[in-house]
């Protein structure tokens, strides 16, 4: 042992060690707390998570007012946990409002946190809300266009195409009260056709004009249409004809089931219009009585028509005749100084055969027929003149085999007739003979107006 003590290697050994433990006790402080071990355990705040609602029966109550909105969370967790729920929306705040009746009332917050996270401190921990009831009612919507068409067009009816039973609108019941117009808008600045909107938007405004956002509105979008148009004019109905009814057969009545057409054109053209005839039934295709279609025409100056057709409802019955004897000569246009006298036929009267369905011609006195002769411009002498005759509707006049509508007129000047006053007309009376069935003639239907009445629908004439 004292060998290896005295041994130089084993001293300087000695020295070492025992130079280590002198640092030591100079270099350690006793005060020292132990070295702590370190982990990978975190913190992360949320500073505004939104507060959602949940469990409110939202057929009979809506949420007005939550206050606060949003809340302060403070979690813990493993910093990869932390790391991956990085968005606010992985930390969800609720309010259950399941039960709950209408009213002011503060209620408790629950937080649904990512796995592996763990709820340090929420701030606030309760929500004040506020709950009303709600209601649902039907309005009429309005369409209201904003704007004007272009030059020369000019704005028509405006109208919803669907739904047409107007819309719901379902508000708190204290501002239900305060719906003032439920409306949609069409802006038709510029327009020179017919507008179709399929998803118009539907807008609820209060009683002062300001809208209301917080409606809940369905359908939120309608289909309405605005008419852009041509200037239009509403005229009365006029029927005209064509061809003739197959023998045997006489108008009755014509009478469309409208009496007024919808025609467009330029203004020029409408102020010049009192009536439109653009309505033309073809006799020759009329077998019965019954409904028949006709087109509405366009006439000059007329760029369209409303309606496209027109239903008229048609009478024909068997044809008769009714001879109307010493029918009086009315003669007009006879210049002054000058007297006129019939001198053929020698009585200066008329007889006059006309034909019509029975129905009509039952009905038919000799006061409603005028025989008129006009000798206006005839210098003095004799003259073959046409007779004008004018009978109702759906009569016409029948000539006698030989007979012409011609008379024979003699015109003298006042001095040549002896200073005698001369007379503008000469009329005698006649006397109606009893309906004989002579189907025979070739009617000419008159022109009517929208209730089946006309003139001039016996007019015959043959050369002088």
């Amino acid at each position: 042992m004292d060998k290896w003590l005295s041994h130089p290697t084993s001293l300087k050994i000695i020295s070492i060690i025992v130079g280590l433990l002198l640092w030591a006790v100079v270099h350690i402080d006793p005060d020292t707390s132990p070295q702590t071990m370190t982990t990978n355990i975190d913190t992360k705040t949320i500073e505004a998570s939104v507060i959602t609602p949940d469990g409110l029966d939202t057929k009979k109550y809506v949420l007005t007012a939550m206050e606060p909105t949003v809340v302060r969370l403070d979690v813990q967790g493993r910093l990869t946990d932390l790391l991956k729920a990085s968005s606010t929306d992985d930390y969800v705040v609720k309010v259950d409002l399941k039960g709950v009746k209408p009213g002011i009332q503060e209620l408790p917050l629950t937080v649904d946190l990512p796995k592996g996270i763990l709820l340090v401190k929420m701030s606030p921990r309760t929500v004040t809300v506020q709950i009303e009831e709600i209601l649902t009612k039907p309005f009429e919507l309005q369409v209201v266009t904003e704007g004007k068409p272009a030059d020369g067009y000019v704005l028509g009816a405006a109208s919803v195409v669907s739904p047409t039973d107007g819309v719901q609108v379902t508000l708190p019941k204290d501002d239900m009260s305060r719906v003032g117009l439920v409306t949609t808008e069409v802006d038709v600045e510029g327009a020179d056709k017919t507008i179709v909107n399929k998803k118009a938007k539907v807008v609820v405004y209060d009683t002062d004009g300001i809208e209301m956002t917080n409606a809940i509105i369905s359908p939120s979008t309608v289909h309405v249409e605005v008419k852009i148009t041509p200037p239009f004019k509403k005229l009365p109905l006029q029927v005209r004809y064509t061809g003739t009814l197959p023998e045997g057969l006489s108008l009755v009545s014509v009478k469309p089931t409208i009496d007024q057409v919808t025609v467009y054109g330029d203004q020029k053209t409408l102020d010049g219009l009192q009536v439109y005839d653009g309505v033309v039934l073809d006799l020759s295709k009329v077998k019965q009585s019954g409904s028949i279609q006709a087109k509405t025409e366009s006439i000059d100056g007329i760029k369209s028509i409303d309606p496209g057709e027109v239903t008229l409802e048609v009478v024909v019955a068997p044809n008769i005749t009714k001879t109307f004897t010493d029918m009086p000569i009315a003669i007009e246009g006879l210049a002054s100084g000058t007297t006129a006298t019939v001198r053929t036929p020698a009585d200066g009267k008329f007889n006059l055969t006309v034909s019509g369905a029975e129905s009509v011609l039952s009905a038919l006195k000799a006061e409603a027929i005028s025989i008129i002769a006009n000798v206006e411009g005839l210098a003095p002498g004799i003259h073959e003149v046409t007779l004008q005759v004018d009978v109702p509707s759906y009569v016409q006049t029948v000539l006698a085999e030989g007979q012409t509508l011609t008379v024979s007129i003699e015109i003298v000047a006042e001095e040549a007739a002896g200073g005698t006053d001369g007379e503008e007309s000469e009329e005698v009376g006649g006397t109606p003979t009893e309906e004989t069935p002579t189907p025979t003639p070739t009617p000419t239907p008159a022109t009517t107006d929208g209730s089946g009445n006309g003139n001039s629908g016996g007019n015959a004439t043959s050369g002088a």
